[in-house]
């Protein structure tokens, strides 16, 4: 039975399990649009117990058309399952940054540390806006691991302290009138962060700032021109000034 190409249209055959990315509607969409011209080029590859390995959206695609499945059956250590699923879609690219955090937070070792990088990232901030920001206030910590390396390998670690430090400038930002096409830039979350480490500026105080006095923004696409202008704003009819300064 093994590698052998089947095809069916009994759909029953094929489980889902958790750890596997989540189905995209616009994905099967897609590919659904690709079948209807060139027919399913590529197999769907199940494990011995018809659960998917490599094609579900193909699946869903071949379900919606009402045709037949082309799969192949593979033989695999249910343990190993969910680490096969990940390494594979890690691989080839067809998962992105959410759907490995939320495998590694079904099945690691780290998987706690996985379900508070989904928690942020539920607030609405990019991949990017946590990595970056874990990074800079875990300044300090010993044995921390949360590069871009380490959330792909399953290594990400984010203390509680870290993480009740992110999640709590994350939320200030969003209550504030600057607009997310501003702070959820990886950009401006660096500049915010180097200053806040000066004893001259205070985040509040900027914040304030800009909820007053929006006019005082101006646009900046780089981490010294997001200082420039959170200084501009944050000095603004204030006494106690932030100096400007290049690390």
């Amino acid at each position: 039975m093994e590698n052998i190409i089947h095809t069916t249209s009994d759909y029953s055959k094929f489980k889902f399990f958790n750890g596997n990315a989540k189905i995209k509607s616009a994905k099967v969409t897609k590919i659904m649009q690709s079948i209807k011209k060139y027919g399913q080029i590529n197999v769907i590859v199940v494990n011995q117990y018809g659960e998917i390995i490599d094609g579900q959206h193909r699946k869903e695609a071949c379900m919606s058309l009402g045709i037949p499945i082309k799969y192949i059956v593979q033989q695999i250590n249910n343990s190993h399952l969910v680490d096969l699923v990940r390494d594979i879609n890690s691989v080839q690219k067809n998962w992105n940054n959410t759907d490995i955090g939320y495998a590694y937070s079904v099945k690691s070792n780290n998987k706690e540390h996985y379900k508070k990088y989904l928690d942020l990232t539920s607030l609405g901030v990019s991949h990017s806006t946590v990595i970056e920001a874990c990074t800079y206030l875990s300044s300090g910590e010993e044995q921390i691991r949360n590069s871009y390396f380490d959330f792909k390998n399953g290594n990400l670690e984010i203390p509680a302290s870290v993480f009740d430090k992110v999640k709590g400038q994350i939320l200030m930002l969003k209550d504030s009138s600057i607009e997310k096409k501003i702070w959820n830039r990886i950009y401006f979350i660096r500049a915010l962060l180097k200053l806040r480490k000066q004893n001259d500026f205070d985040v509040y105080t900027f914040i304030d700032n800009f909820n007053k006095f929006p006019h005082q923004w101006k646009n900046a696409y780089t981490v010294e021109e997001n200082i420039k202008s959170i200084i501009a704003v944050h000095n603004y009819k204030n006494r106690n000034k932030a100096k400007y300064y290049i690390s």
